[in-house]
């Protein structure tokens, strides 16, 4: 089985295709395997996992936060016998692409930091304390989005209305619960986001020697897409990208998009192979 021990955790992994690394993370492995995996692995070897907590890896003791998760990640590559990898990441995996690449600068090729913000206002922390309280409670988390501004009453959905209903919604319907495999591992995943605040970095983020593509959806929180240009604009030299009708799921909800915009990033900036072992849309008669 593929698995391997990563500072000190036992991690499933995928491993798919040849070329650069390309690392996928978030939380379980299987949310990019549908789109994801099965086009970047034309161009790059494609790595994706199961975080801590999640799938089939391990859930250590203790509480967790973003360099945890990054060491994990080091690890992998070193089990791996990678040096250097792109590492891509959504949501959760936005934050530790940015903690990976600031705790190991040698150790990445470029950074795609999705969806996710680099520090949390009082709203959003807020709303992290009620999913929390919502997972103790045995409820789903994470329907909705953080609001971003009081006089709100929500914010806006996870994914755009009506994709649980989709084939591909109650496709990834079936697929193990994204944030943690038990209420305990999801809610030490919460609280680690919790305590994500990247400004005390500011001047390591300003010197990173990276490519870097921060990618946001449309129809995220206001605030989500206000913090991913603060980010942007930390970061000299990177890229922004707002996919303008994805929400925060928008890999798996514009996985066209999705893929455009990273592999277009990657494509700029030298780190892509050759063409892919199939022309898109070969065997299409619409012509």
């Amino acid at each position: 089985m593929p698995r391997l021990t990563a500072n000190g955790v036992e991690l499933y992994y995928e491993d798919l295709g040849e070329g650069l690394p390309l690392v996928l993370q978030a939380h379980h492995h299987q949310a990019w395997m549908p789109f994801q995996v099965a086009y970047f692995s034309q161009f790059y070897r494609v790595i994706t996992f199961d975080r801590r907590g999640t799938g089939r890896s391990g859930s250590p003791d203790g509480e967790w936060r973003a360099a945890d998760f990054a060491a994990d990640l080091l690890g992998l590559l070193d089990g791996l016998d990678i040096d250097r990898a792109i590492v891509a990441g959504a949501s959760l995996g936005g934050v530790i692409a940015c903690q990976f690449g600031l705790d190991f600068p040698d150790r990445s090729l470029a950074l795609v930091i999705g969806h996710t913000v680099p520090w949390l206002d009082e709203l959003s922390r807020d709303w992290l304390d009620e999913q929390i309280d919502i997972v103790e409670s045995g409820d789903r988390p994470i329907v909705s989005q953080p609001r971003s501004f009081p006089w709100q009453s929500e914010g806006p959905p996870t994914q755009r209305p009506g994709f649980s209903d989709s084939d591909l919604g109650r496709l990834f319907a079936t697929m193990p619960a994204p944030v943690g495999r038990t209420p305990a591992d999801a809610t030490r995943m919460l609280r680690a986001m919790r305590a994500w605040d990247v400004r005390p970095r500011a001047a390591e983020l300003a010197a990173l020697s990276v490519p870097v593509l921060v990618l946001v959806g449309g129809n995220e929180p206001q605030q989500t897409i206000t913090g991913s240009y603060e980010w942007h604009k930390m970061i000299p030299g990177s890229e922004f990208v707002i996919l303008p009708n994805a929400h925060h799921g928008a890999a798996r909800e514009d996985p066209l998009a999705w893929n455009a915009a990273v592999h277009g990033f990657l494509q700029r900036h030298g780190l892509s192979s050759e063409a892919p072992l199939m022309p898109y849309n070969a065997f299409a008669t619409d012509r």
